[in-house]
């Protein structure tokens, strides 16, 4: 089951970021402010998703943002729990946030991965996500480069 994250499950994400190697790592006061209802004309936006069984199974964030007269979306943070990886959580989360994006306006989806990162690499492209750059070495510990992917919402085009 998707659903939108609440404020209740801010430690639950935590756990899970903390037990998953490549997503990013924030802070508890982060989540917390993602997960605030706030002002939906905001000029900026994060949400989360949560995929839930009795435990969180995986949470993907997704930030949206004005750019011009344009709305953009980004994939922040995408995380699954070691035990449900391959069972189509990943994939699952990655549709709710493309059609929350979509339904928003935006007309882009972006996000970067680890170039080491073959499996996240391999799930993206595989829902439609191509390739749009490189961001020489931008992660750190260890140091690497970033792989930029999209994805664009089109009148013929619509959600994974």
């Amino acid at each position: 089951m998707i659903r939108r994250a609440t404020a209740a499950d801010a430690d639950a994400l935590l756990a899970l970021e903390r037990s998953v190697d490549g997503a990013a790592h924030w802070s508890i006061a982060e989540y917390a402010q993602i997960l605030q209802v706030g002002d939906e004309a905001a000029a900026l936006r994060r949400w989360a998703f949560v995929a839930a069984e009795e435990i969180l199974l995986g949470f993907i964030v997704l930030k949206l943002l004005r750019v011009g007269n344009e709305t953009q979306a980004e994939i922040e943070n995408l995380a699954v729990a070691a035990g449900a990886r391959r069972r189509g959580v990943g994939a699952a989360l990655c549709r709710a946030a493309v059609e929350a994006a979509q339904a928003a306006g935006a007309r882009l989806v972006e996000l970067e991965v680890r170039a080491g990162n073959q499996a996240a690499i391999g799930l993206y492209t595989g829902l439609g996500f191509v390739p749009a750059g490189l961001r020489p070495g931008y992660y750190t510990n260890p140091a690497e480069d970033a792989v930029l992917l999209e994805y664009r919402l089109t009148a013929d085009r619509g959600p994974i």
